[in-house]
């Protein structure tokens, strides 16, 4: 009698763990489709990150350069600048010195030009006006004349603050048979091409992320036609500049700022420079506007101006 209470008590309970059993496989059974549809909600609620999207072998930090302010009026600058190259004349005129440069660099472009007797500087005149990360600033051709048709230009950039002349930096040395003017006082500005600048970057950067063509997967120049086309710039000279900025990008194409302008006459154009940071390199684009039709019309690789041009 022992011996069958026990087995009576082992039936039990192994009769309550299998109803045990089935009731939790029939809940489970019943709830299916609940934990199903609430599985998929939390995935799709989920927020990934879009540099894992765009390029997971380049999640890094934003390393921006600083950038200038774009608020000015430019035909205030133009006045400004034509003023300042009229005093530069008139004083030149009255002391035969050049007193917007330092004494060494009187010193040194006067030792040049007097290398031969009848060599001597005429006017100077106005290439370009601009602004960069050290201010306001204008660059002039210093005119050597001599007996023959060429003539020789000094040119200098002149930083200023309102009237004042506050450092000179020296360029470079050009020669042709006329001297070299590309602000006239009687052209008009129009559209300034600076006001527009930040805007039509957002746009830029945001072509660039929308056709995934950032850092690993820009493969070639030759993918960038398209978005130079969207972006009304003329691909044959726009898609090494925008395969190069992308290539170069961070996964936000956020490491690139507008440090500079340079506004010119002739050509009529603004030039706006924009610097770009990686963790080991530093590249620069020029991104340039036509005042004659009102657009951007190119984004190029390197710094281009009429500092250099003959």
């Amino acid at each position: 009698m022992e011996i069958l209470k026990k087995l009576n008590k082992t039936y039990i309970k192994w009769i309550v763990i299998f109803l045990l059993l089935i009731a939790i496989i029939f809940s489970y059974a019943l709830n299916l489709g609940k934990i199903k549809d609430k599985t998929i909600n939390d995935i799709s609620s989920l927020t990934i990150p879009f540099s894992l999207i765009v390029n997971p072998n380049n999640i890094d930090e934003d390393i921006a350069p600083k950038a200038i302010s774009l608020k000015t009026d430019l035909n205030s600058s133009k006045t400004d600048a034509l003023n300042l190259i009229s005093s530069i004349n008139d004083d030149y005129d009255n002391t035969k010195q050049l007193s917007f440069l330092s004494n060494d660099q009187e010193e040194s472009l006067l030792k040049k030009v007097h290398q031969k007797s009848h060599r001597y500087i005429g006017k100077m005149t106005l290439l370009n006006f601009g602004k960069d990360t050290h201010g306001k600033y204008i660059t002039v051709s210093c005119n050597r004349y001599d007996d023959t048709k060429n003539i020789v230009s000094y040119r200098y950039r002149l930083y200023s603050k309102e009237d004042t002349i506050t450092s000179a930096k020296y360029l470079n040395t050009k020669s042709n048979k006329y001297p070299p003017k590309y602000i006239f006082k009687d052209i008009e500005l129009g559209k300034f091409g600076t006001t527009e600048a930040d805007a039509f970057m957002q746009r830029l950067k945001t072509a660039i992320i929308n056709s995934n063509l950032t850092a690993t997967n820009a493969s070639e120049p030759g993918n960038f036609n398209q978005i130079s086309i969207n972006l009304g710039l003329n691909p044959d000279k726009s898609n090494i500049g925008l395969y190069t900025l992308a290539k170069n990008s961070n996964s936000r194409v956020s490491n690139s700022s507008i440090v500079g302008y340079q506004v010119s006459d002739v050509p009529r154009y603004t030039r706006i420079y924009i610097k770009q940071l990686s963790k080991d390199n530093s590249y620069y684009y020029t991104l340039t506007f036509s005042r004659n039709s009102g657009h951007f019309i190119n984004l190029q690789r390197g710094i281009i101006s009429t500092d250099s041009k003959n």
